[in-house]
């Protein structure tokens, strides 16, 4: 779930977990929560780190959505 808890969990300011933990954790979430956050990052693309923002692109070819 990307709202409550977990919402900033993305953020680079987030030191909590790694961003390759922090990616696993996103492969479980559903598409829908992965296209939110998604949309969070375009909107503000400073707040997260290169890796995360690939890693949400991935997540979301993994479950079969190719972004262009």
């Amino acid at each position: 779930m990307v709202y409550g808890k977990d919402y900033n969990l993305f953020f680079k300011e987030n030191k909590e977990f790694s961003n390759e933990e922090k990616i696993n954790k996103l492969k479980q979430y559903p598409v829908g929560d992965i296209l939110t956050l998604l949309r969070n990052i375009e909107e503000s693309p400073r707040e997260y780190v290169n890796e995360i923002i690939q890693g949400v692109y991935g997540c979301l070819f993994d479950k079969g959505i190719m972004c262009i």
